[in-house]
């Protein structure tokens, strides 16, 4: 699957004028970029009333119900966001969102937000109704091998020359994170406007004192040390780092990790493996120690997690992505501490 064009959906929505929309998947930045597209959209048309509904277990549908109906003589023209973060209904609810589906008019731009979901999902009744009215889009995450044509791309439409090696490094050290390709895009955009930009500025732009404080909070969570974890997060967050550049670096590691562990790679086979990741040095021999006390489960959870900080970071959730990361880097540190002490 392509990775989702900003640009070119934007042309179709601005041609098409379509009113109905289910975002699906967990990529972060397109995620944002979409719901960007749409209420810029919103605002150009006049839809000037906004409502917002976040599905959860707490959630009120009558009260969702009376909202929805309650349009006076003179009513806006609304924009309804529906954003159900587990991507999940059972069969109550799920009949609560049909019901809620039909009361919304023709003229209202309706946004439904999913994760990524199963194929069991995808044949429940509610899902199927909401594909029926709406245009879905699909925001996966970017393959690696697509990923080097999505950079330069990008870089063209921030009048930015990157030479092949160039694009290849940034490649590397945002592994697969849109989000974080973006911000490093944007970065050199800033320092160096409408001018080609040299191997060794790169180089020298993405390998900052601060994200190096990012590398090595990463490999205080995985030798167990709790205390410099938790020293490093308040130092960083002291000095206004985005949460972001801390997933970032996380999702570096542990995805390969996790790959590791659902394909049980023989001893032989990890460090290779690894080494293919960007992978080498001090932070190979770390990792290694770390996947003997990191199960899958753990390995899982960690990567829903930032995902999840991903996304709340952008504002697709709601929460606190600074709380929610100090959690999960806590809570592995607390795990591979335990593992070094049997």
């Amino acid at each position: 699957m392509a990775a989702f064009d900003s640009e070119a959906f934007n042309l179709e929505l601005q041609k098409n004028k379509q009113l109905k929309f289910l975002l699906l998947g967990d990529e972060a930045l397109s995620t944002k970029e979409a719901f960007d597209i749409i209420r810029q959209f919103a605002k150009e048309h006049a839809f000037t009333e906004k409502l917002s509904f976040t599905i959860d277990r707490y959630f009120k549908w009558d009260q969702c119900t009376s909202i929805l109906s309650s349009r006076g003589l003179f009513s806006k023209k609304r924009m309804i966001e529906i954003i159900i973060p587990s991507g999940k209904m059972n069969a109550e609810n799920s009949e609560s969102f049909n019901e809620v589906l039909k009361k919304i008019p023709q003229e209202d731009l309706l946004v439904v937000y999913l994760p990524q979901i199963d194929k069991e999902t995808k044949l429940q009744k509610w899902f199927k109704e909401i594909e029926k009215i709406a245009r879905t889009i699909r925001l996966d995450e970017i393959k690696q091998t697509e990923l080097l044509f999505w950079l330069k791309k990008r870089a063209s439409s921030l009048s930015i020359d990157l030479n092949e090696d160039s694009i290849d490094l940034i490649s590397q050290f945002v592994h697969g994170n849109m989000l974080a390709a973006d911000q490093e895009l944007n970065k050199l955009a800033l320092l160096f406007p409408n001018q080609s930009i040299s191997y060794e500025k790169v180089s020298q732009s993405i390998s900052n004192v601060s994200r190096f404080d990012t590398f090595e909070l990463t490999e205080y969570i995985l030798n167990g040390d709790q205390m410099k974890t938790l020293s490093t997060l308040n130092f960083l967050k002291e000095e206004g780092q985005n949460p972001i550049n801390i997933t970032n670096s996380l999702s570096w590691v542990i995805k390969p990790m996790l790959e590791i562990k659902e394909l049980d790679f023989k001893s032989q086979f990890v460090e290779s493996h690894l080494t293919r990741s960007r992978i080498f040095g001090d932070r190979l021999i770390y990792i290694k120690k770390a996947l003997s006390f990191l199960s899958i489960k753990h390995l899982r959870a960690a990567i829903q997690k930032l995902s999840e900080i991903d996304k709340i970071s952008k504002g697709v959730l709601s929460g606190d992505a600074w709380l929610e990361t100090m959690r999960l880097c806590l809570g592995l540190a607390k795990i591979v501490s335990r593992g070094r002490k049997i």
